[in-house]
């Protein structure tokens, strides 16, 4: 795995640590070696509600704490995906982290798939392609990724036509 850029100074951390950690509580911690996918199904719903109100706090007063609310529930969301992550290596018999790169990879093709405006090989100071043509080419790669017969039904960073909000 990588590292990301974790503060100001620009410093960065691995994602090898938490795969590690994850590692070593499944192995010598008694209730983390006991949870499988049925089992974690409360904590994700739970830790997702406690991510959305920290949001909403957040968005009412962006406040330093309840900008560090978010990150720790973040955080949280993130353990859930790390934990799920972490039973599949096992069922599939790879090593510890497999499923994740797996996750950060596939989501990094999925962003840059399905946003053909923004990855056009200008970066960052390329020029914002307009909200109605962005909505129509993301409609067209959605039907066409349909068609093929993947399982893709997220919406990353789209608004969902349904009901309004944008959705993840």
């Amino acid at each position: 795995m990588s590292a990301v850029r974790a503060g100001g100074d620009g410093s960065s951390v691995s994602v090898d640590g938490i795969v590690e950690a994850m590692a070593v509580l499944r192995t010598r911690c008694p209730w983390s070696s006991e949870q499988d996918h049925s089992s974690l199904v409360k904590y994700v719903r739970e830790e997702t509600e406690e991510l959305v109100d920290a949001l909403t706090d957040f968005q009412a007063q962006p406040t330093p704490e309840h900008r560090e609310a978010v990150i720790d529930e973040l955080g949280d969301v993130l353990y859930q995906v790390l934990f799920h992550s972490a039973l599949l290596d096992e069922s599939g018999g790879e090593d510890y982290g497999h499923s994740l790169g797996a996750v950060i990879a596939g989501l990094e093709a999925k962003l840059v798939r399905r946003h053909p405006f923004a990855f056009d090989g200008l970066g960052r100071n390329g020029p914002m392609a307009s909200l109605e043509d962005v909505e129509a080419e993301y409609r067209r790669i959605k039907d066409e990724e349909r068609d093929a017969g993947g399982h893709r039904t997220d919406h990353v960073g789209h608004r969902s036509e349904t009901d309004g909000e944008e959705a993840q």
